[in-house]
């Protein structure tokens, strides 16, 4: 048992690696290139679906962990974010919403209220204020994420190709964030210690403004869609 946790770190450590590189060249190829985009952003999925996988075995480890407990929520939003991300590409180009869209948006729903619960618990039990607020930002996001679901998977039809593109962009620049914000938290340690928690956030933000705006633009340009839902 203690060998398979061993190998399950170094898968994670491995994958985990690995989106921190593939996660920024995806940005960069975003409009740049797409062919590149596409090729790195496949890999960034995988990789990010193996730290999803790994993760998890943190929780089951370590249950009454405060820090494991966050990583949990964070590794369940990251699933139904990238799992949004692709299946956004899928259904620009047509496809029809499946059950899956409604399994991953159940799972997140729940997710988020638990995040929003352990928020709550952990502001009452006197945890380090990073973790309560940490909980209420991330499971705040899971909430929200729910909503949007709702709203474009009931009537897929009404949204333009561009709508569903910028939904791919946000979605996967949050799944980087709270990814990212995982490792800080768990790695880098040199940094203060609101850098390790909040970095990640205050630094793709920025991005998540520039490639909304882009693109929002672009689909203003574009024949409009019958209802504007993003």
């Amino acid at each position: 048992m203690e060998l398979f946790g061993k190998i399950a770190l170094i898968i994670h450590i491995i994958a985990g690696g690995s989106t921190l590189i593939t996660g920024p060249l995806a940005i960069f190829y975003n409009f740049k290139d797409p062919k590149k985009h596409r090729i790195v952003g496949k890999t960034f999925f995988y990789a990010m679906l193996v730290v999803v996988i790994s993760s998890i075995s943190g929780l089951i480890k370590h249950p009454d962990s405060a820090f494991f407990q966050f990583l949990f929520g964070i590794s369940i939003l990251v699933l139904c974010g990238i799992l949004r991300g692709v299946r956004s590409i899928f259904l620009m180009k047509g496809a029809a919403v499946t059950n899956l869209e409604w399994a991953y948006t159940i799972l997140l729903g729940i997710n988020g209220i638990w995040m929003l619960g352990m928020s709550a618990y952990h502001f009452n039990a006197g945890t380090m204020v990073a973790i309560p607020i940490l909980f209420s930002v991330f499971g705040t996001m899971s909430v929200l994420d729910v909503r949007k679901n709702w709203q474009v998977f009931s009537q897929p039809q009404l949204l333009h190709r561009l709508d569903w593109m910028r939904l791919h962009a946000s979605t996967m620049l949050g799944a980087f964030t709270a990814s990212t914000t995982a490792f800080t938290v768990n790695a880098a340690h040199f940094l203060p210690w609101w850098a390790q928690w909040f970095g990640p956030t205050m630094l793709i933000l920025p991005l998540q403004f520039y490639f909304g705006g882009k693109l929002k633009a672009m689909r203003k340009k574009a024949e409009p869609a019958p209802i504007e839902t993003m």
